[in-house]
């Protein structure tokens, strides 16, 4: 049977307006159909009825495997994560796989 796994993979603490930000994961799992997935963390709202959000979204996945006869071979993936929102926002980003 299959099995799903998740990890954080990182945080980002604040992410302008409109601003995109990469996150570099190296060493990705490996043969398994892999998801990556973005949640907004936005700031604590302030004043007695305030409120705070944060929209982002991954806007692309590019993964890389470098093959080398020397050093051996390496793996990375660049997560690019848009605020699709009009305040500054922060974030976490999630790597999810499928493993038998």
């Amino acid at each position: 049977m299959a099995t799903i796994g998740k990890q954080k993979i990182s945080t980002v603490a604040s992410l302008a307006a409109g601003g995109t930000h990469v996150v570099r994961w190296n060493n990705y799992p490996e043969n398994s159909p892999l998801g990556y997935t973005a949640v907004p963390v936005p700031p604590a709202a302030s004043g007695q009825h305030g409120t705070s959000q944060g929209s982002v979204e991954v806007v692309r996945v590019q993964l890389t495997y470098q093959r080398d006869n020397y050093n051996g071979d390496k793996r990375h993936v660049d997560i690019h994560v848009k605020n699709t929102g009009t305040t500054t926002t922060g974030f976490d980003v999630w790597e999810s796989w499928v493993s038998s």
